[in-house]
This record gives C-alpha cells, structure tokens and sequence, in this order.
C-alpha cells in the first residue's frame, strides 16, 4: 500500500481490481439489474460504506448512464444539503411570535429532518419543551408528559 495514498484511492484500486461491470444505460431493464446486483455483491465483499459507494459507482458508469448518474447525484447532494439545513432549523426552533398550533405545526414538519431527535417520545418532548415561549412552558404539566400528545393537555 502507498502510504502517499487516500483511503478513497486505496479502496478505488481494491474496488477497480474486481473489474466491475460497466453500465452504459442502453441495454433493457433486466440487464441494468443484474448489473446493480453484480455491483451491489462486489459493495458487500469490500464492506463498503454509502459514502464510498457514490464516490466508485460513478467510475463504472458511461454515457447514457453516466449523464443520468450526473443529474441524480447532483439532486442527492441538495437534498443533502436540504435536509441538514432544515435539521439545524429544528435544532434551533424556538416559538416565539407563534401561538402554539402554529409552533407544534412547526415543530412537526421540521421533526422529520431531525432523526437524532426523533428516536426516542423523551427526547422530543425535551426539544418541544425547551423551544416554548417561559410563559406557556409554566402551564405544561411537565410531569406526565411521557410523549408530545401529553405534553399538550
């Protein structure tokens, strides 16, 4: 192993000395998926991460197949980007000017964007509780809230 090497470099040539099929996009649909299996076996073999797996797919993708590998990488990393974006506005979500429908409306949508939350009823009724206004925060019976429906009534 060259020492002056990536793991990223590492792992394309441990990756590329498999010689794994090459997908061009113009064959039939059965094809593609065998394809995708070959591929998906090989990913398995070297314990690949989903991070590796983006970065060595695109290297046996050509023309057709390539173009469209382009266009969805592309809407994966702002969807990417969106959802951290919109999981750092959860984090910091606090009620404010919002009455509390349109903050608990709030707190839900953006819920979805914050799996590290989302895991366990304890840690969402703390993160709903900490972003509401003192004042209503003292009106919650903060004792029986085992869940957010609980901590509403």
């Amino acid at each position: 192993m060259d020492m002056s090497e990536t793991p990223t470099e590492t792992m394309m040539k441990r990756f590329q000395s498999f010689q794994p099929p090459i997908l061009k996009g113009t064959v039939t649909s059965d094809d593609c998926e065998n394809w995708l299996e070959d591929i998906e076996i090989l990913f398995d073999f070297l314990k690949c991460t989903d991070e590796r797996r983006v970065k060595l797919i695109g290297q046996q993708l050509h023309e057709v197949a390539k173009s469209w590998w382009l266009v969805i990488k592309e809407a994966l990393e702002q969807r990417v980007s969106y959802r951290q974006d919109k999981g750092a506005e959860f984090t910091n979500l606090k009620q404010g000017q919002l009455n509390i429908d349109e903050y608990l409306a709030k707190f839900s949508t953006l819920l979805r964007f914050a799996s590290h939350v989302a895991r366990n009823d304890e840690a969402i009724v703390d993160q709903f509780l900490n972003g509401m206004n003192p004042e209503i925060l003292t009106l919650v019976n903060v004792e029986r809230s085992n869940n957010l429906a609980d901590a509403l009534i």
